[in-house]
């Protein structure tokens, strides 16, 4: 298998989205490490309103972000058959990646702190 210059940009797509997860759930579990000291220091009502605002998702839940995220899979879907030949768009069928790529780092959009 031979890799071209769309096949390579795809892979460094993926590569970034995942540092993007990497790095999340890094600072996710910093942040939860960091709780119970802080949690120590606050009144019990205090306690109880942070417990509440503790999310465990790394998803977002602004619908700006998911609406990205949305078109980030359509734009994969269409890379994809782009790529199978599926759509008769022959002018733009060899540069699949793109729209792959752009669609990768897009979902990617999903996912905050």
């Amino acid at each position: 298998m031979s890799i071209d210059t769309g096949l390579a940009v795809v892979i460094i797509a993926v590569l970034i989205f995942y540092l993007r997860l990497i790095t999340l759930q890094r600072e996710r579990a910093k942040r939860l490490a960091q709780a119970p000291l802080s949690a120590n220091q606050q009144t019990k009502k205090q306690k109880s309103s942070a417990h509440l605002q503790q999310r465990y998702s790394i998803l977002s839940t602004r619908r700006s972000d998911l609406a990205i995220a949305a078109l980030g899979i359509v734009a994969i879907l269409a890379g994809i058959l782009l790529y199978m030949s599926v759509l008769p768009l022959s002018p733009i069928q060899p540069y699949w990646w793109l729209p792959t790529a752009a669609g990768i780092v897009a979902f990617s959009w999903a996912f905050k702190l």
